[in-house]
């Protein structure tokens, strides 16, 4: 994913309308930083927040313009949320064009719709997890 072959790690992130963390997915290297589940909980809850927060600084903007990306620290953010309020975050290296983490974000969301949401065993808004086709979709989308 990375234009320069990076070593830096890109994780995805899914995050359900109420702001629970219902997927994570990382493609990391050795050195990078490993977060606890507690951390990542944290972390979507807050984004969640800064999201609503920064939707309804401009009274006259559509809907859900929030947040859409950040940059700090060697990192880049990216967001796409549905119109169904499920937030896709994907965290990357620089390097990578915001043009291309958007239409990575947008093939995550196809993978989502395809394979999770038409999977019978699967409750909306609910962790993500036992669906392999998911996990490897995801992981060639992220992948470094």
């Amino acid at each position: 994913m990375s234009a320069n072959g990076s070593s830096t790690s890109t994780s995805l992130w899914i995050i359900n309308k109420a702001g629970g963390l219902i997927y994570q997915s990382f493609a990391t290297n050795e050195d990078a930083p490993k977060l606890s589940a507690n951390e990542a909980l944290i972390l979507a809850g807050t984004l969640h927040g800064i999201h609503a927060i920064t939707a309804r600084i401009n009274p006259t903007a559509l809907p859900d313009t929030g947040l859409t990306n950040l940059s700090a620290g060697g990192y880049e953010l990216n967001l796409l949320v549905t119109p169904t309020g499920i937030k896709f975050i994907l965290l990357h290296p620089p390097s990578l064009t915001p043009q291309a983490a958007q239409l990575a974000l947008r093939a995550a969301y196809e993978a989502y719709a395809d394979l999770v949401m038409k999977n019978p065993f699967y409750t909306a808004e609910m962790p993500i997890r036992g669906i392999g086709a998911f996990d490897e979709k995801i992981k060639s989308i992220t992948s470094v």
